[in-house]
């Protein structure tokens, strides 16, 4: 029995390749799919689609859902639109920001460069949608979690912004790697988003309706 089980320990640890070899096959691996993405994703010019987010709250039982469309136009064009339970918009434009809601009726306009915080969190939702990933490898730990589909997570690194309030990230592509299923964000007082995309549409032309505030878009 010794004999017998120290030969299977000998055999294990033979067909389990070195941990440095381990190591460079996932980071060869990893810059392959991030490369492939990138690469897929630069070809999408303009980007509009129906998007539903569901905000899970720890102190609440039920989801805080809305309902709108997102715009993206390369290279500095971003619109986030809320149409249910209430209304509300958001547009980028370079470093301007005009966010518009029901309830007030009114405008409010904000440089991005007068919030960096805000700089940072507008930066990267336009990197999820663009395929940036590789350059945000120096602010976080990104694995390969699925590749039918693509399912990637990100966990911020030590002493960044995001770590203060981000556990992970993980978003999910379609099948043909150039745009986004979902997006989830795990938060660490413990709440969540997930954020579904549907009835996605690649490189067309863009209603100019998108990118004004406070207007309904089709």
């Amino acid at each position: 029995m010794v004999a017998l089980f120290v030969y299977l320990s000998w055999a294990a640890a033979s067909a389990e390749p070195p941990a440095n070899k381990q190591g460079a096959d996932v980071s060869s691996r990893l810059e392959e799919v991030l490369a492939r993405l990138e690469e897929r994703m630069s070809a999408v010019q303009s980007l509009k689609a129906n998007f539903v987010q569901e905000k899970h709250l720890a102190i609440l039982d039920q989801p805080l859902v809305l309902r709108g469309s997102i715009f993206m136009q390369k290279p500095d064009l971003f619109a986030w639109h809320v149409r249910e339970p209430l209304r509300y918009s958001m547009v980028i434009e370079g470093e301007a920001v005009s966010q518009w809601d029901e309830d007030t009726g009114q405008v409010q306009k904000i440089s991005l460069s007068e919030s960096p915080p805000f700089r940072v969190a507008i930066r990267q939702l336009r990197d999820w949608f663009s395929g940036s990933y590789r350059p945000m490898r120096g602010e976080y730990e990104i694995a390969v979690l699925d590749e039918d589909p693509i399912s990637i997570t990100f966990v911020p690194r030590p002493s960044t912004f995001a770590q203060e309030f981000i556990e992970r990230i993980t978003i999910i592509f379609e099948g043909d790697e150039r745009y986004l299923r979902q997006i989830r964000i795990v938060e660490r007082r413990g709440d969540s988003t997930l954020l579904s995309f549907a009835d996605t549409a690649l490189n067309t032309v863009i209603d100019p309706s998108a990118w004004k505030v406070g207007q309904r878009v089709r």
